[in-house]
């Protein structure tokens, strides 16, 4: 893993808590996120997979690796309810130790509320929240993992648009909120942008997995396309946990050729563009 950062965000709080002395709230909420990013980390590292870098935000944070939906979706949904499970076990520890009074009242009920707003807020399906990466997992079992990519970040997006909604109306004074829609907005429009980076970062890992023998456990589709389809756009067609055979039909219905997802993905790679009819390149 190459680094841990705390967001900008969090010093614009840590200044604003400074000013108006609700300093040792904001501290916890820093113990408590970084207990939450460390049920992901954890879980990530047990499993095997490649860390980044761990930022940390008031109210969460985001680990990023160097999978690119590659790993099994089980794996994934672990990784990701990592976090949300440890404000949950937090929760019970605070119960149990206030029960047995080893803690006084008054911090047992601050500690269950503020991971009460920790869980609840990171299970928004808002990207990049974890409710939002569940969202994206959820998309890409049904849909091609380019589609799923797409279709969870506009969902995303109009989730955000009711949150702002809310805060207008509902907590229009709540300064901290305010904060966290800027960084939402950012985060959401970087990540629009960065959408086809992803998916060429998930063909190219796709690649790589053939290359070393790691998908022929995976579930094989058929894919029916024309020959006059371009590369790329038979490659849009890719689920994330499939492997996949294209079958080229000619207008009068006959199997032309059966090409392997490898052969459309050393095409890719090697020189013949993505823009090619797959029945030019594979004649």
């Amino acid at each position: 893993m190459s680094k841990v950062a705390v967001h900008p965000v969090f010093y614009v709080l840590i200044l604003f808590a400074l000013l108006h002395g609700f300093i040792y709230d904001l501290l916890l909420l820093f113990m408590i996120v970084i207990i939450h990013e460390l049920g992901h980390v954890c879980t990530a590292l047990s499993l095997g997979w490649r860390l980044k870098k761990v930022e940390l935000l008031p109210f969460g944070g985001v680990v990023e690796v160097e999978e690119h939906g590659n790993k099994s979706p089980r794996e994934e949904c672990w990784v990701i309810v990592a976090g949300p499970l440890t404000n949950v076990i937090m929760i019970i520890v605070a119960w149990l130790f206030l029960k047995l009074e080893l803690w006084s009242p008054a911090f047992s009920y601050v500690f269950i509320e503020y991971n009460l707003v920790i869980l609840i807020f990171n299970l928004l399906p808002m990207w990049p929240l974890d409710g939002g990466k569940l969202l994206q997992l959820g998309f890409s079992l049904v849909l091609p993992y380019k589609k799923a990519i797409q279709h969870s970040l506009l969902v995303s997006g109009g989730c955000f648009v009711f949150y702002v909604l809310g805060v207008i109306f509902f907590f229009p004074y709540y300064f901290s909120l305010w904060v966290m829609a800027v960084f939402l907005f950012i985060s959401q429009w970087m990540e629009w942008k960065q959408a086809p980076y992803q998916f060429m970062r998930f063909l190219l890992e796709r690649q790589k997995q053939h290359q070393r023998d790691e998908l022929n456990d995976l579930d094989v589709l058929s894919v029916a396309l024309s020959p006059q389809h371009s590369i790329n756009e038979a490659l849009e067609h890719m689920f994330r946990h499939k492997r996949h055979y294209f079958c080229l039909i000619t207008p009068g219905g006959k199997v032309e050729n059966v090409l392997s997802e490898q052969e459309l993905l050393h095409c890719f790679f090697n020189g013949y563009g993505g823009h090619r009819a797959v029945g030019d390149v594979f004649r």
